[in-house]
């Protein structure tokens, strides 16, 4: 089937930057990087303690807080439409990796039976968000680790052009757990430092919370134009290199491939895409990789196209970190300016990539693409362009 493009009608955030669209952006605009030591009972006892989580006091939704961030993330997106949630066939796509993992935790402390366990499945967790929110129509969960979101954007537009339903909320959530922490502690993966990415000094990531959602439409119900157009997604790709459990293809073969096949669907060529929201998580290992992917993808376009990762000032959001990024890939091309990544100061990869750092670059581009890569070598890629670019 070919990839039709899909409207962007409606976004809504939740960062450790503030709760809303807006503190998302001038956050990134501004440079800020709310990171803090990381509140979990028995955190200080880790040798690396860090983290960017949400601080802001949230209305509870559910019972887990991803599900207070996807609640809240939805209800911004769908503000500023004309979605009547009664009336309309509206699907939801949830992607997610952590959630559910506090309330194991509980149960395991308490002893609990195995039975409590299963009520903290994400099936279950994507009932109470859309039951939080209303919605009685299709729903679903992903979880292909740190590309989850970007992968749920993907499976709306899919189900859209099928004619599943005739709107989508594409929801990336997920929430810092004990579990979670201890396991990237144990791998070496966190800086004790904030984290920068592509820098030559980086030592890993910083951990990272919240939420983004996308309402989005088919291209006939929006060129009825009932509702605003924020951007399109024009292109996806996704792939699975199974390299390692772990570590990425050194190679970036596998990220090559879900570029590739996202700017196959959406019919351009390397040399339109103007801005790079990369995965940047700021280990060693990833950084690298996902520059190898990009110079396979991209050849020689890829030393010229401006790059940054927003990662730099939300932490690293897991599942919720396609979603984040998409937004954020969205308000670039709209407002023409690149947000510097945060704390990047020598750059590795000078010449090969175009790191925007120190402060925002402004450009006039069409496409943006943005990259979500996670563990078991789950790689995702979007494309998305400015809203006068379908007509």
């Amino acid at each position: 089937m070919r990839f039709e493009p899909t409207a962007i009608v409606g976004m809504g955030a939740v960062t450790a930057l503030g709760v809303g669209v807006s503190p998302l952006w001038s956050g990134l605009i501004g440079g800020l990087r709310p990171f803090g030591r990381y509140s979990a009972v028995g955190a200080e006892a880790c040798r690396v303690n860090i983290a960017a989580e949400v601080t802001a006091e949230l209305e509870h939704h559910g019972s887990c807080r991803s599900i207070d961030f996807g609640v809240v993330a939805a209800r911004e997106a769908l503000a500023a439409t004309r979605c009547d949630l009664n009336r309309e066939r509206v699907g939801l796509v949830m992607g997610s990796t952590a959630m559910g993992d506090a309330a194991i935790e509980a149960a395991l402390e308490a002893d609990a039976s195995p039975l409590v366990w299963g009520a903290s499945s994400k099936g279950l967790l994507v009932d109470e968000l859309c039951q939080a929110l209303r919605i009685v129509g299709p729903r679903q969960t992903i979880n292909t680790a740190c590309s989850s979101g970007a992968n749920a954007i993907a499976l709306i537009c899919q189900g859209l052009q099928a004619g599943d339903y005739d709107y989508g909320l594409a929801i990336g959530c997920d929430e810092i757990s004990r579990f979670t922490y201890s396991g990237f502690h144990a791998l070496r993966a966190l800086d004790p430092n904030p984290c920068k990415p592509f820098d030559r000094m980086r030592r890993g990531m910083t951990l990272g919370e919240g939420a983004a959602c996308l309402l989005l439409r088919r291209l006939s119900d929006a060129r009825k134009r009932r509702d605003p157009i924020l951007g399109w997604v024009v292109g996806i790709g996704a792939s699975c290199d199974a390299y390692h459990l772990t570590a990425p293809d050194p190679d970036g073969v596998g990220a090559a491939l879900a570029i590739e096949r996202a700017l196959g669907s959406a019919n351009i060529d390397a040399k339109d895409i103007g801005i790079i929201n990369a995965h940047g998580t700021g280990t060693p290992l990833n950084d690298a990789a996902e520059v190898a992917g990009i110079e396979r993808a991209l050849g020689a376009s890829a030393g010229s196209c401006p790059l940054h990762s927003v990662k730099a000032s939300t932490g690293h959001c897991l599942g919720a970190a396609g979603a984040i990024e998409s937004v954020v890939a969205v308000l670039s091309l709209c407002s023409g300016l690149v947000p510097a990544t945060a704390g990047l100061c020598d750059c590795e990869f000078e010449n090969r990539v175009d790191c925007v750092r120190h402060q925002p670059r402004a450009v006039t581009a069409r496409f943006a693409l943005s990259n979500s890569f996670g563990f078991g070598g789950n790689n995702a890629s979007l494309v998305f362009s400015r809203p006068e670019c379908i007509q």
